[in-house]
């Protein structure tokens, strides 16, 4: 199973429909290979997950409350899609949680 990160942003309101749409037309990719799909908003702090499974298509939801994801996009503005790891994947959504903003938000919570 391969991870493959969109490289742009996308609107987060897209369900399967529009998820798979870009899966098949912008990334030229199939559903049916098994592999997943990352796609993540201009702000960075949501991410959707769609891969397909024995049974459909599932679809996976994050929203991070503080902070943003740092994302490792491609620096190619014609590459559309990149390999993405597992590793890759848990790291971006751990990233928002130590980002100096969160950590100020914290402290200040803590004081208070």
């Amino acid at each position: 199973m391969r991870y493959w990160l969109y490289n742009k942003p996308v609107n987060m309101r897209m369900g399967f429909n529009g998820l798979s749409g870009i899966v098949n037309n912008s990334m030229g990719m199939s559903m049916r290979s098994g592999d997943v799909f990352v796609f993540v908003n201009a702000a960075r702090n949501r991410m959707k997950i769609l891969h397909r499974e024995e049974g459909g298509l599932v679809l996976y939801a994050l929203r991070i409350e503080m902070g943003r994801m740092r994302m490792p996009f491609s620096g190619e503005p014609d590459e559309i899609a990149s390999s993405f790891g597992h590793a890759d994947l848990i790291s971006a959504a751990r990233s928002a949680l130590e980002s100096p903003y969160v950590r100020r938000m914290k402290m200040l919570s803590k004081s208070l």
